[in-house]
């Protein structure tokens, strides 16, 4: 009988010690209810979204859509165009990503102590990702148009040698895109391995110094293992940008020559505004997050036990 008359009161002031949690930390809910909001409305909703429409024939303007399952996906199987540009996308994205995270490594080494105008240099390197993606687009038609472009100036004027297709031909117009790119936007990732080797600590390389470890050997075992976690954002947030490469072949090459520089998201809006395909457009849309989510996936659990130090 005791126990029977002790636990609704222990009940009582458990439930009581919830409700006093609850408003505890009901300020911290009432923070990120804006943010979780403004997240549902144009992030959550616009996936499922996407992800429903993909199962129909969608048609615009028509009231009711015709369901058809998942043939919007076993046309993309057959879809010759798609397969091109999506192979376009990943070249466009493994030459990006590889070559800005050399260039942003070796120029962030060479800044990281200051010196006589460390600063300025950190600053002209980091300038052109604050230009917009149409100015880039007229400095690259600039560059590497074959007849008035400066580089084919130099090589024909000043140099006797011929003129190049750059953006003519189908071998060297990824390639001339990437260079581009890779221009536009290695300052985001050089200030952040800079950042990154910021943290690590310098008794370490006063450690390898006196042991006689000279610059490549501190570099490989010392900078670079401690730089992995940092290497990884860089990797992963490089992978997700240029995966949706769409402004600088649309400006510079328009697809072009044919459809050798033509990306999977510009396939994906010419579908939906072009041909008015938005449930053909939102299968292609889907596949892309998917094939982003698993390359990330893998990087994560390739570089996570180097990560761990």
């Amino acid at each position: 009988m005791a126990t029977s008359t002790l636990s609704p009161s222990r009940a009582a002031v458990a439930q009581n010690q919830r409700w006093k949690q609850l408003r505890k930390q009901l300020p911290n809910y009432l923070f990120i209810l804006p943010h979780f909001f403004f997240f549902s409305v144009f992030l959550l909703y616009p996936i499922f979204r996407g992800l429903q429409i993909s199962l129909y024939d969608w048609k615009i303007m028509l009231k009711d859509q015709a369901f058809i399952g998942l043939a919007n996906y076993q046309a993309l199987l057959q879809d010759k165009i798609f397969w091109q540009t999506l192979s376009n996308t990943g070249y466009f994205t493994v030459l990006t990503v590889v070559m800005n995270v050399i260039l942003a490594l070796f120029v962030a080494t060479g800044l990281k102590h200051p010196f006589i105008g460390s600063n300025f240099l950190r600053v002209l390197f980091y300038a052109p990702g604050i230009l917009s993606v149409s100015v880039l687009g007229i400095i690259g038609i600039r560059v590497w148009d074959t007849q008035i472009g400066i580089l084919n100036y130099f090589i024909t004027t000043m140099l006797g040698g011929p003129r190049i297709a750059w953006l003519g031909n189908p071998d060297m117009v990824i390639p001339a895109l990437a260079v581009t790119t890779v221009w536009w936007t290695f300052g985001f990732p050089m200030l952040v391995f800079i950042a990154g080797m910021h943290n690590i600590p310098e008794p370490l390389y006063e450690a390898a110094k006196i042991d006689g470890a000279g610059p490549l050997q501190t570099f490989r075992h010392i900078t670079l293992p401690l730089l992995m976690p940092t290497m990884l954002f860089v990797v992963v947030t490089q992978f997700i940008a240029h995966m949706q490469v769409f402004a600088q072949p649309y400006i510079i090459t328009g697809g072009g020559p044919g459809n050798a520089s033509r990306s999977a998201t510009m396939y994906l809006y010419e579908t939906a505004w072009k041909f008015f395909r938005f449930g053909y457009a939102s299968s292609i849309s889907v596949v892309l997050a998917l094939i982003m989510i698993v390359v990330t996936v893998i990087l994560f659990m390739l570089m996570r036990r180097r990560t761990e130090y």
